[in-house]
């Protein structure tokens, strides 16, 4: 759930990115702090707070999914990556178990893919929703993944707030 701070106007949204190409992604939104921050709307300024998981949070060294699994409550929004490099592919059985833990509610969160079409329509298989945007993982161009996520972030906080008393 995003962190909302009206005394300083900011908005904070959380974002998991999670894959082989999970640290290309995040390279180059040369972040700062983890975080990125957006233009100005409606007087509020709205960032992203990413954090990187493995393609296989649960298999990792470190076991990241814990860590993953604790982020879920606050989650806003995830990035899947997957690399054509041998050994950064995604995980299917982890991409399984992620559905699994974002079921019932976390399933429409909005999602984008840095990542090859397979990735992408696994995840429309396994949750039914396609994913905002689709960009090629050997481009430059994960800033427009941000903008998909972006869109429908906007779109969804918009639309959940409440309309303002009647007047009189």
């Amino acid at each position: 759930m995003a962190t909302l701070d009206t005394e300083q106007q900011q908005l904070v949204f959380h974002v998991a990115v999670i894959g082989g190409a999970s640290q290309r992604f995040v390279e180059l939104l040369h972040l700062v702090n983890g975080e990125l921050e957006l233009g100005e709307v409606k007087g509020y300024r709205p960032r992203l707070a990413f954090r990187v998981f493995a393609d296989d949070p649960w298999a990792a060294a470190v076991n990241e999914g814990t860590q993953l699994e604790e982020l879920v409550p606050s989650l806003d929004a995830l990035v899947l990556t997957d690399a054509f490099e041998e050994g950064k592919h995604y995980s299917s059985s982890a991409l399984e178990r992620l559905v699994k833990l974002l079921s019932p509610t976390k399933l429409r969160i909005p999602t984008g893919v840095f990542g090859g079409p397979a990735l992408a329509e696994e995840w429309q298989s396994l949750t039914g929703v396609p994913p905002a945007h689709v960009a090629d993982p050997r481009g430059e161009d994960a800033l427009s993944v941000v903008k998909g996520l972006a869109r429908q972030l906007f779109r969804s906080s918009i639309r959940s707030t409440p309309p303002p008393p009647p007047v009189g």
